[in-house]
């Protein structure tokens, strides 16, 4: 039986089709083999998937900001046997738009109970950027700790690779709005790891990408993650915590330059907040944020 959520997002389609004409490429059905039989069927997402003339080409400019029955939507279940609440979110650029997801998905989440790391969610509402932002439903269940983030963009062809670090597929415009690229998907996985939480991607119905985040229940939660760890930073180290949290990853050069002191002074402090268990290195020179210090920052910020 279709959901509350399929009907009313069906109609919309429909709306949506009837008032705009379609080239044959459009009108023809997409094709899709049985591995790509996944989700989205609590999602709401159109039937159609997107016409390579209908996207922006991948070395050429960022997509246009999606408005109206575009615009990407949340869709908050209170109980599975109501109706979820549908936000539609829209702003002016894209740099909002990725702001103002983040912010309303943690926001709901934590409403609901539940535990995902923003940082966690940040990273995955950054990476619509390579779907152009198309067709995105955002799904909170289970008291928030279910989030599924789905697109009907071009899909991850290699998923295995795609959580490895130092791998991107972002183009010279999409790096204006993403930051510390190649290493939001591996450190995502990784965060979620510490609260026994998964991250996994699946092929969408028609086209597209899948992401869930899924957390363990409440009982089942690990009792570390219930508050923040008691330590006691410098102003400095609390800046070095904060560059990482919006750079995702950096190394001593890179963020020196950014609190204008030298690279050793940096060094120092990198190792002292590695040596407290609130960073880790990623191999490469750079560090990253652990659960330990995103939750600290969470605690005070």
């Amino acid at each position: 039986m279709d959901s509350f959520l399929d009907r009313l997002l069906a109609d919309e389609g429909a709306a949506v089709r009837q008032s705009a004409p379609r080239t044959a490429a459009q009108a023809a059905p997409p094709s899709r083999g049985a591995s790509q039989a996944t989700r989205e069927r609590d999602d709401g997402l159109a039937d159609a998937a997107p016409t390579a003339a209908a996207r922006p080409s991948p070395d050429g400019p960022l997509p246009d900001v999606p408005l109206g029955l575009e615009a990407p939507r949340i869709a908050i279940y209170d109980t599975l046997t109501s109706p979820p609440r549908v936000i539609a979110v829209e702003e002016e650029d894209l740099p909002a738009l990725v702001a103002s997801l983040a912010e309303k998905t943690y926001h709901y989440c934590r409403e609901q109970g539940g535990q995902v790391p923003y940082s966690v969610i940040q990273e995955l509402i950054e990476n619509l950027l390579h779907a152009y932002f198309r067709d995105v439903v955002i799904t909170i269940l289970d008291n928030g700790q279910t989030i599924r983030i789905s697109d009907h963009g071009p899909g991850v062809d290699d998923k295995d690779r795609a959580f490895q670090p130092g791998f991107t597929t972002a183009t010279a415009y999409q790096r204006q709005i993403i930051r510390g690229v190649g290493s939001g998907l591996p450190l995502a996985r990784e965060s979620l790891q510490f609260l026994r939480g998964i991250l996994t991607v699946e092929d969408n119905l028609g086209g597209g990408a899948v992401f869930t985040i899924k957390m363990p229940s409440a009982a089942e939660a690990p009792a570390a993650a219930a508050g923040a760890p008691e330590v006691k930073l410098t102003t400095r180290q609390m800046k070095v915590l904060v560059l990482l949290m919006e750079l995702g990853s950096a190394g001593p050069t890179a963020i020196a330059k950014e609190l204008g002191s030298s690279p050793a002074t940096v060094f120092r402090e990198l190792v002292v907040l590695q040596d407290m268990g609130l960073i880790h290195s990623l191999g490469d020179g750079k560090r990253a944020l652990r659960e330990e210090g995103l939750r600290l920052l969470e605690s005070i910020l």
